[in-house]
């Protein structure tokens, strides 16, 4: 850890871009029945927690013959206004270009979009992404969707599935995937320098971008963590003098910082 602190601090990183991978994948399980989502038993542990007014079915289960990522089993149903699912505690803090995708069913016919399908970094402020459903006959159905949007990196996501009137939706199959790869040296510089003010500090760091941040010492120990908006200030009074790294995600973009305590 501290080798890969030390080289973001000083710009050293190379521009090595990875293939897409998967970051996180959910199959819900495979529970019998109807199960709260509080009491389902998931793919995924903590750090990732899944809440919600929805409820986990078995049955109309996801087929390889609607969809070839199909895992059958139990699935998600939210079938009334303002039924959420919402998943919370995905790391995609050193990914780029997320993507997600997902099996879903609609109940109708004339169904297309009414599933409201949204991403947030932070809890509070959620964006919605887009889909399309084709409609008419024979459409009432499973299908693999990629909704189109700017997922953030963050290392606490959320993925939130609201109703937005009565008709059934089934959720299966959820995936994030993602790029890995290093900054340039140009763009470490150009990301950083909008990120904390004031490398050099007393008390107080400044920061130019809303972000969740973390201080971490020489030897690579977490030591302080917070969330600052966007020209905020962090007091770090009770921390030694020395040297420090401190990580962010401003603008949904990873990136560190190498700071000295006088």
């Amino acid at each position: 850890m501290k080798k890969f602190y030390s080289l973001v601090a000083t710009g050293l990183i190379s521009a090595t871009v990875f293939a897409q991978t998967t970051i996180y994948s959910e199959n819900m399980g495979s529970g019998t029945g109807t199960t709260d989502i509080s009491a389902n038993t998931f793919q995924n542990s903590s750090p990732v927690t899944y809440s919600g007014t929805s409820d986990v079915r078995s049955t109309n289960a996801s087929a390889v013959s609607a969809y070839a990522q199909a895992s059958g089993g139990a699935n998600v149903m939210i079938n009334s206004t303002n039924e959420t699912f919402v998943v919370s505690g995905i790391n995609t803090s050193n990914y780029q270009n997320i993507q997600l995708f997902l099996g879903q069913r609609k109940g109708t016919t004339a169904a297309n979009n009414e599933l409201t399908i949204e991403v947030s970094a932070d809890g509070s402020n959620w964006t919605a992404l887009s889909y399309t459903r084709t409609t008419g006959s024979n459409t009432a159905n499973w299908s693999y969707i990629n909704p189109t949007g700017n997922i953030p990196a963050a290392s606490n996501l959320r993925l939130r599935f609201t109703g937005t009137n009565s008709t059934e939706w089934r959720i299966d199959d959820v995936k994030l995937t993602g790029t890995t790869g290093a900054l340039s040296t140009t763009d470490v510089r150009k990301a950083n320098s909008t990120f904390i003010k004031n490398t050099s500090v007393d008390n107080e760091i400044h920061f130019g971008a809303k972000s969740d941040v973390k201080i971490y010492n020489v030897s690579g120990q977490l030591v302080k963590s917070a969330s600052v908006s966007e020209n905020g200030v962090l007091n770090i009074i009770d921390l030694q003098k020395g040297i420090y790294i401190v990580t962010g995600n401003p603008n949904g973009r990873a990136v560190s910082e190498k700071i000295i305590k006088k």
